[in-house]
C-alpha cells in the first residue's frame, strides 16, 4: 500500500506543470499583453497600397491625422501559465459596417498522407514550430472589461434574474460563422490562418469600438507571436476575391526576434496561396510542393522519398524565381 500511495503521489505531482518551461526565452523585451491604441479604418485603396507595398510593415507605421496607425504590425511574448495574453487596440465606427483581420504568422496545412489520391499540394510536411495562434473578439468599448496594456477581458455582462439566477449577457459584435450546417458564430480559425468578421457600425459613427487578440498559441521555435492586424471599410466578403480575405490579403507577419521580416516566410504565403505555376515547369508541381522542395528548411522535416523525386532547383528557379529563396 506505501509503494502504491507513493506512485500515486509522484503520478499527480508529474502532471502539476504548465508546460510553459518547454517554449524558447525570447527574453524581457516581449511583453505578453500590449495595447495598441487606436488603428486608422482602411479604405479599399489604402488595402491595394498596402497590398504593394515593399515594406509593409513601415506602411503600417505611419499614422493619420488623428495619431491613428494605419494598420498594427507587432509581436508578444507567452502569457504566464493560467494568464491571458495577447493584444488590444481600438477603431471608430464610420457609420457602415467595418471588417477586422488579424493575420498571426505564418502559413499551416495538413500534410496529405494518402497512399493513393493523395493531394500533392500539401504532400509536403508543414514545419508546425513557426506557426502561433490568435483568437479575435470585438464589441463597444464601454462593454469592454479588461484593462489595456495589463489584462484581457471580454464583452460579457452579467445580471441577477428574479430568481436569483446570474445570467451572462454577450455584447461581443464579431462573429465568425462555422459551417453553414452548424449555425455556429464563435468559430475560431486555426493555427496560423487569418481570422476576419464584420462589425456593422451603422448609427454608431465615431463611436469607438475595442478588439481583443486573445494568444492561443505561439510558435515553438522562438517563444514569439507576430501578427498584423488591421480595420478595413466595408464588408469581408468585398476584400480581394469572392471568397473575401485569405492567407494572401496580408502578407510579411513573420518577424524575426529582431522585428525585421522573416527570410523567404513571404514566399512561402505567396506559395500557398498561389494556384498554379507561370512557367510550363510540370503539371505534376504545385506550387506549394515546388516551394517546399526548392527551399526544403521553410517547410517540415522528414518529407516522404517520392515527394521531390525528379525535382531540379537550378531548372525551376529559372523558370519560376519568385518561388525561390537564397
Amino acid at each position: 500500500m506505501p509503494a502504491t500511495l507513493g506512485l500515486l503521489a509522484l503520478a499527480l505531482a508529474s502532471c502539476d506543470r504548465s508546460g510553459t518551461d518547454l517554449l524558447p526565452n525570447p527574453g524581457d523585451q516581449f511583453s505578453p499583453v500590449i495595447e495598441a491604441g487606436k488603428l486608422h479604418v482602411l479604405s479599399a485603396a489604402e488595402l491595394q497600397e498596402f497590398q504593394a507595398s515593399s515594406d509593409p510593415k513601415t506602411w503600417c507605421a505611419q499614422t493619420d491625422e488623428t495619431g491613428a496607425l494605419r494598420c498594427l504590425f507587432d509581436q508578444v511574448g507567452p502569457p504566464d501559465a493560467g494568464v491571458r495574453g495577447g493584444a488590444t487596440y481600438t477603431f471608430n465606427g464610420t457609420g457602415d459596417y467595418v471588417c477586422l483581420i488579424v493575420d498571426p504568422e505564418t502559413v499551416f496545412w495538413n500534410q496529405s498522407i494518402a497512399r493513393e489520391g493523395r493531394d500533392e499540394d500539401y504532400s509536403y510536411p508543414d514545419m508546425e514550430a513557426d506557426d502561433g495562434d490568435m483568437d479575435m473578439f470585438a464589441g463597444l468599448s464601454t462593454y469592454y472589461t479588461g484593462s489595456p496594456g495589463i489584462e484581457l477581458g471580454d464583452f460579457k455582462g452579467y445580471y441577477t434574474d428574479s430568481l436569483g439566477r446570474e445570467i451572462s449577457i454577450e455584447y461581443g459584435e464579431c462573429r465568425m460563422r462555422g459551417s453553414p450546417q452548424s449555425e455556429i458564430t464563435n468559430a475560431h480559425a486555426g493555427r496560423a490562418t487569418p481570422e476576419w468578421c464584420d462589425i456593422d457600425t451603422q448609427q454608431r459613427e465615431g463611436i469607438e469600438y475595442t478588439v481583443v487578440l486573445d494568444t492561443f498559441s505561439v510558435p515553438l521555435d522562438d517563444g514569439v507571436l507576430s501578427f498584423v492586424a488591421m480595420a478595413v471599410d466595408g464588408r469581408c466578403s468585398s476584400i480581394d476575391s469572392p471568397q473575401g480575405v485569405t492567407e494572401c490579403t496580408v502578407m510579411g507577419e513573420s518577424l524575426d526576434p529582431d522585428g525585421g521580416y522573416r527570410s523567404c516566410a513571404s514566399t512561402m504565403e505567396y506559395a500557398s496561396c498561389a494556384t498554379s505555376l507561370e512557367s510550363d515547369f510540370g503539371a505534376d508541381w504545385t506550387p506549394l510542393k515546388a516551394f517546399c522542395c526548392a527551399n526544403p528548411g521553410m517547410c517540415g522535416q522528414s518529407p516522404p522519398e517520392d515527394i521531390c523525386f525528379g525535382f531540379d532547383r537550378d531548372t525551376f528557379c529559372a523558370a519560376e524565381p519568385d518561388y525561390c529563396c537564397d
